[in-house]
Protein backbone atom coordinates (compact mmCIF):
# COMPACT_ATOMS: atom_id res chain seq x y z
CA UNK A 1 0.00 0.00 0.00
CA UNK A 2 2.81 2.42 0.89
CA UNK A 3 4.60 1.67 -2.39
CA UNK A 4 1.40 2.42 -4.31
CA UNK A 5 0.93 5.73 -2.47
CA UNK A 6 4.58 6.59 -3.02
CA UNK A 7 4.29 5.92 -6.76
CA UNK A 8 1.02 7.85 -6.99
CA UNK A 9 1.95 10.94 -4.94
CA UNK A 10 5.75 10.81 -4.94
CA UNK A 11 8.05 11.22 -1.95
CA UNK A 12 5.54 13.44 -0.14
CA UNK A 13 2.77 10.82 -0.15
CA UNK A 14 1.96 11.25 3.55
CA UNK A 15 1.06 14.92 3.30
CA UNK A 16 -0.68 14.45 -0.06
CA UNK A 17 -2.89 11.57 1.04
CA UNK A 18 -3.80 13.13 4.40
CA UNK A 19 -4.52 16.46 2.68
CA UNK A 20 -6.85 14.80 0.18
CA UNK A 21 -8.63 12.88 2.96
CA UNK A 22 -9.06 16.13 4.90
CA UNK A 23 -10.48 17.91 1.84
CA UNK A 24 -12.96 15.11 1.13
CA UNK A 25 -14.13 14.93 4.75
CA UNK A 26 -14.49 18.70 5.12
CA UNK A 27 -16.35 18.97 1.81
CA UNK A 28 -18.67 16.13 2.83
CA UNK A 29 -19.38 17.67 6.23
CA UNK A 30 -20.07 21.10 4.71
CA UNK A 31 -22.28 19.66 1.97
CA UNK A 32 -24.36 17.64 4.44
CA UNK A 33 -24.64 20.59 6.82
CA UNK A 34 -25.61 22.98 4.00
CA UNK A 35 -28.13 20.69 2.31
CA UNK A 36 -29.50 17.95 4.57
CA UNK A 37 -31.64 16.68 1.69
CA UNK A 38 -28.48 15.01 0.32
CA UNK A 39 -28.86 12.30 2.95
CA UNK A 40 -32.60 12.66 3.66
CA UNK A 41 -33.17 9.09 2.49
CA UNK A 42 -31.29 7.79 5.55
CA UNK A 43 -32.91 7.32 8.95
CA UNK A 44 -32.53 10.37 11.23
CA UNK A 45 -30.04 8.63 13.52
CA UNK A 46 -27.88 7.63 10.54
CA UNK A 47 -27.79 11.24 9.32
CA UNK A 48 -26.44 12.42 12.66
CA UNK A 49 -23.95 9.55 12.75
CA UNK A 50 -22.71 10.22 9.20
CA UNK A 51 -22.27 13.94 9.84
CA UNK A 52 -20.37 13.23 13.06
CA UNK A 53 -18.08 10.73 11.34
CA UNK A 54 -17.33 13.21 8.53
CA UNK A 55 -16.41 15.89 11.09
CA UNK A 56 -14.26 13.46 13.09
CA UNK A 57 -12.40 12.29 9.98
CA UNK A 58 -11.83 15.92 8.97
CA UNK A 59 -10.31 16.74 12.35
CA UNK A 60 -8.14 13.61 12.57
CA UNK A 61 -6.78 13.87 9.03
CA UNK A 62 -6.38 17.63 9.46
CA UNK A 63 -4.08 17.00 12.42
CA UNK A 64 -2.19 14.29 10.49
CA UNK A 65 -1.81 16.71 7.57
CA UNK A 66 -0.53 19.46 9.86
CA UNK A 67 2.04 17.10 11.37
CA UNK A 68 3.30 15.77 8.02
CA UNK A 69 3.11 18.84 5.82
CA UNK A 70 6.65 19.93 6.69
CA UNK A 71 8.44 17.00 8.20
CA UNK A 72 11.94 15.80 7.36
CA UNK A 73 10.71 13.86 4.30
CA UNK A 74 9.50 17.03 2.52
CA UNK A 75 11.65 19.01 0.09
CA UNK A 76 14.74 20.30 1.83
CA UNK A 77 14.56 17.52 4.40
CA UNK A 78 16.13 14.08 4.42
CA UNK A 79 14.51 12.46 1.36
CA UNK A 80 15.79 13.28 -2.12
CA UNK A 81 12.86 14.62 -4.18
CA UNK A 82 14.24 14.19 -7.70
CA UNK A 83 16.35 11.67 -9.58
CA UNK A 84 19.07 14.30 -9.91
CA UNK A 85 19.17 14.75 -6.13
CA UNK A 86 19.30 10.96 -5.63
CA UNK A 87 22.21 10.71 -8.06
CA UNK A 88 23.99 13.60 -6.37
CA UNK A 89 23.76 11.89 -2.98
CA UNK A 90 24.38 8.38 -4.37
CA UNK A 91 20.94 7.31 -3.14
CA UNK A 92 21.85 7.91 0.50
CA UNK A 93 19.65 9.83 2.88
CA UNK A 94 20.57 13.48 2.97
Amino acid sequence: MINMLSKLFGPNWRSSSSGIATDVAVTTAIAIHSDPSLIAFLPDQAEVYLTGIAKLVAIVFGVVFALTVKDSAVTGGTVAQTDEAKNRTNGEKI
